[in-house]
């Protein structure tokens, strides 16, 4: 059997054998997703999209769909495009560590569109979200995760096709012969290198490219159109420098080892701030530090840096002087500070190699750091971070209360209230369109 078969046979059981908590939790990364969508939109990157559509025509064309991600109505493919590169652009969105993949991003705007346009069910959309996240998140894990970076591959944009299109043929009803032909067609067309020096819109395009592709691939599987199904056998090892490792044990659906994230930068920083956080728990006057340095695996230095002057807030997003800015001002989770200035008066940050938390990856992405204080006093903290990379797992009111933030939501909002209910109960809602709808007006008002 190919890998890409034993893929599309994976995430067709992960969604079938799922049990109540991971639907329920499939529904709260529905939810997270579309926050990020939202938070997204106000984006800098988001004024580019919405130019381009324009300049192609792409907008209130009658009978295709809204988004929260633009303005008017649009084609599937560009609503999946749009609301894929929002959902990464601010790094805010749910990742899977150890196979160094962002499903979130790629999968949850294919579901939620494919079945808008289809007239699907919630409870389809959580069979899709699960399939797509398996199917994405094994293909990473197989073929190395966090080595790939150190080639120059980005994990996310070389997979991400697999899950969309995993995702759409769930929604499409596929059988397996059809569901492995759309990720054939997915797979002919994996690439995206990782940025060597400024991120800028190029490597955020590459998740919609890749969410948009794949589900062009299940609809073209649907019609009869075929790829070649060893795609992720010879060719892919030959390209990536590696072959397929075997399959990863199938307990539970690897949507269950995704982890949320708490602060919209790059994901190698946030055991830092986590263990900012527990120094200043414990009373250190970290606040008032002269320096601090943040010492990473060597895989993650590879995409993260010391700018105090980044070329935009893409950049800035992946700057450790950023990050540990935002943690002094009090805005460590607040999207808006990593798209304007760098205040005065941030301290020292240097970043640097701690080959002990090399053995941890992919599983813990660690961080150890070390702060010079006022007083003269050095004090140091590691953290390494739970199961499945996540340094402090985000409980789920967390995530709740972290979308109210992103769309601005009051507690004493009866409609956000009920919107919210109804998303986390994905599997009653009897059509996905008027969830969106209602989002989308929600957010007009």
């Amino acid at each position: 059997m190919s890998v890409l078969e034993e893929l599309a046979r994976r995430g067709r059981r992960a969604a079938g054998q799922a049990d109540a908590g991971t639907r329920s939790l499939a529904a709260l990364h529905v939810l997270d997703t579309l926050g990020c969508v939202v938070a997204g939109s106000s984006h800098p990157l988001a004024a580019q999209l919405a130019r381009f559509t324009t300049d192609t025509g792409d907008r209130r064309e009658p009978g295709e769909l809204y988004t929260p991600a633009l303005a008017g109505r649009h084609t599937l493919r560009t609503t999946v495009w749009a609301e894929s590169v929002l959902a990464h652009a601010d790094e805010y969105d749910a990742l899977h560590p150890a196979a160094a993949v962002v499903p979130a991003a790629v999968v949850v705007p294919a579901a939620l569109a494919v079945a808008d346009r289809e007239g699907r069910p919630g409870r389809a959309v959580v069979d899709a979200v699960i399939s797509g996240y398996e199917v994405v998140v094994e293909a990473g894990l197989r073929f190395g995760g966090p080595r790939l970076y150190g080639t120059a591959w980005w994990p996310t944009a070389v997979f991400g096709a697999l899950g969309s299109a995993a995702a759409t043929a769930s929604l499409l009803d596929l059988d397996h012969g059809e569901t492995t032909a759309a990720l054939g067609l997915a797979a002919a067309g994996l690439g995206g290198l990782l940025s060597a020096d400024e991120l800028g819109a190029g490597h955020y395009l590459l998740t919609g490219r890749a969410a948009a592709d794949g589900t062009e691939a299940a609809h073209l599987a649907r019609i009869g159109a075929r790829a070649s199904g060893t795609l992720l056998d010879g060719p892919a090892a030959a390209a990536l420098g590696t072959p397929a490792a075997p399959s990863s044990p199938g307990a539970e659906p690897h949507l269950n080892d995704c982890a949320f994230k708490a602060y919209p930068c790059a994901r190698p920083l946030h055991a830092a701030l986590d263990a900012l956080e527990t120094l200043a728990v414990q009373g250190l006057p970290v606040a008032t530090a002269r320096r601090v340095e943040i010492r990473l695996p060597e895989a993650l230095l590879r995409f993260v840096t010391a700018d105090r002057a980044p070329a935009g807030p893409t950049e800035a997003a992946a700057s450790a002087v950023f990050a540990v800015a935002a943690w002094f001002h009090g805005a460590a989770a607040d999207v808006g500070f990593f798209r304007g200035a760098l205040p005065p008066g941030v301290p020292e940050v240097a970043l640097g190699h701690a080959p002990e938390l090399d053995a941890h990856l992919p599983d813990r992405w660690g961080a150890r750091v070390i702060v010079d204080l006022a007083d003269g006093r050095r004090v140091e903290k590691e953290v390494l971070g739970g199961g499945g990379g996540a340094a402090r797992p985000l409980p789920d009111e967390a995530v709740t209360d972290k979308f109210r933030r992103i769309v601005g939501a009051d507690e004493g909002d009866d409609l956000w209230a009920q919107w919210i209910t109804q998303c986390l109960s994905l599997d009653t809602v009897p059509d996905i369109g008027d969830l969106r709808h209602t989002l989308c007006r929600l957010l007009r008002r």
